[in-house]
């Protein structure tokens, strides 16, 4: 592995507990790389199904263990999301007032 990916699987947020809800049981994982290692799906794709950017990675739901972590991780995200659907709505917002001003005039 080069310096760069081992600087960053050390990083803090993927070195807390997480539980992966496989189809006929749980298992707890105390970090996000220690599941990488025991299923070897990528710890972006646990990380990302954990904060709720997808669904579920490889047919595992993923999930922080409740604490401190998973409410800090869990809120950045979801503020990050309320953010750019903002950005969204706005952006449609300018293009519809724009289209019915044409349609007026």
């Amino acid at each position: 592995m080069n310096n760069y990916t081992d600087n960053k699987r050390h990083q803090k947020r993927f070195n807390i507990p997480v539980i992966g809800h496989f189809s006929n049981r749980s298992v707890r994982f105390n970090s996000i790389v220690e599941a990488e290692k025991y299923t070897n799906i990528s710890y972006t794709l646990i990380y990302e199904a954990c904060v709720g950017k997808i669904y579920k990675a490889r047919n595992v739901y993923w999930e922080f263990e409740n604490g401190v972590h998973y409410i800090r991780y869990k809120a950045h995200y979801l503020r990050a999301r309320l953010k750019l659907s903002e950005e969204a709505n706005f952006g449609r917002q300018r293009k519809r007032k724009q289209l019915q001003e044409r349609t007026e005039s």
